[in-house]
């Protein structure tokens, strides 16, 4: 009897160990920690705020500044003189008003950067900038010298042109030599659209690893910072090594090779609004929560409207970095939110180290080019493009419509 009682008893303690550990599975607080109401804005816009690249042109030669350094150098003077715009005009112009003879200074901005984050990021409470339409998108700014200097921002369907007074540090740019550069020539035969030929001058292509998440303390880290209650995540180890950690609503996969990827299944409430800037600042939050330094990464692109958007970030090194996936190259971040809420998120967390350099330099490109048929080029960059392991040199061209991506040691595309 008294064994019956015990096994009666057993399944008891059993039967409500089961059931509360299902009630607290499934009731966990259906609230993100990266949904809150709505605060101020923590992070200083300006720290991700930088160029993707910048490129001078003084008649037909291009000099490519490859050192961040240099970069930032000159992005940080160029919107010193920004801030200091005040009593001038903003015209618009059409692309036919652009004479594309003389000396230019090309900053160029990814994918695009909309107007009222570089609004906030300068600061500006009394600018010409301010005219420019709030959800316009800024994908360079050119800086035209001459005998009527202006400062052109476009995203290649509109132009807004700002008269410069002063364009002694644009023209101090012009033949200048640089820490780090790509310099090159393009000649035109025939008529716009003949055959482009480059000459590059010689330059050593670094080799460089991605350590990746060498140790498993790294996942602990992270998911602690992600999650609000790790008492009820569950770990679960993938064959190939990886890691996935849930608590039901939201799922984290950390791979060997620091790829990382996030959703959340919550249901947002529509009563919470978020604006861009706000959630741009909920999305370096999570970047942060990664292990990333923010002042290590920058803003690329920017998409969405309504509370729902989705933020591109690349890796403050010499050269951008891309991700190579399913076919693919991505920014190596990006975030989704949607009235605050992280929905997803894929990041390539990048740890590299110099691993020498490569044999025989780099592909021709002005041979790649004719190999490939592309015409018309606008201008072409060295990139690094990370295939799960190992960053590859590669060369970023771009047309009057398409963009191309090349492997700069075989001339493959990629």
């Amino acid at each position: 009897m008294k064994e019956h009682v015990k096994t009666a008893v057993l399944i008891l303690l059993v039967s409500t160990s089961l059931y509360f550990s299902y009630t607290l599975w499934t009731s966990f607080p259906q609230k993100s920690f990266f949904m809150t109401k709505s605060t101020p804005v923590s992070v200083d816009i300006s720290d991700i705020l930088r160029p993707s690249s910048v490129i001078v042109e003084s008649n037909g030669t291009f000099v490519d500044i490859t050192s961040s350094n240099d970069i930032n150098s000159v992005w940080m003077n160029t919107t010193k003189l920004l801030k200091e715009i005040k009593d001038t005009a903003l015209s618009q112009l059409s692309k036919n008003d652009l004479n594309r003879k003389g000396d230019f200074v090309h900053i160029y901005f990814g994918k695009g950067i909309t107007d009222d984050l570089l609004k906030n990021a300068l600061k500006l409470s009394d600018s010409p900038i301010l005219k420019i339409g709030q959800d316009s998108l800024i994908k360079e700014m050119i800086i035209k010298l001459g005998a009527k200097p202006q400062i052109i921002f476009t995203d290649y369907s509109s132009y807004y042109a700002i008269d410069l007074k002063d364009s002694s540090y644009f023209l101090s740019l012009i033949n200048k030599q640089f820490q780090s550069s790509m310099n090159y020539s393009i000649t035109t035969t025939g008529d716009v659209y003949g055959e482009n030929t480059f000459t590059v001058k010689s330059f050593p292509l670094k080799r460089y690893v991605n350590r990746g998440f060498e140790n498993d303390t790294v996942y602990r880290t992270i998911t602690k910072n992600v999650f609000v209650n790790i008492s009820v995540v569950r770990e679960i180890k993938e064959n190939s090594g990886s890691y996935i950690y849930t608590d039901g609503v939201r799922g984290l996969r950390l791979y060997k090779n620091g790829l990382i990827e996030y959703f959340d299944t919550t249901t947002t409430s529509s009563k919470l609004t978020f604006g861009r800037v706000e959630s741009l600042d909920k999305a370096v939050e999570f970047i942060k929560a990664l292990g990333i330094d923010e002042k290590n990464v920058y803003l690329t692109g920017v998409n969405g409207s309504s509370g729902d958007y989705s933020f591109a970030f690349n890796y403050d090194y010499d050269y951008p970095v891309y991700a190579l996936r399913n076919g693919d190259i991505k920014e190596p971040i990006y975030v989704s939110v949607s009235n605050g809420t992280i929905k997803s998120a894929i990041v390539n967390y990048m740890d590299i180290y110099y691993a020498g350099e490569y044999n025989g330099g780099f592909y021709d490109i002005g041979k790649l080019l004719k190999d490939h048929k592309v015409d018309g080029v606008q201008f072409v960059s060295m990139v690094y493009v990370f295939d799960g392991n190992e960053l590859i040199p590669a060369w970023h061209v771009k047309t009057q419509t398409n963009e191309y991506f090349f492997s700069a040691l075989d001339g493959k595309i990629m």
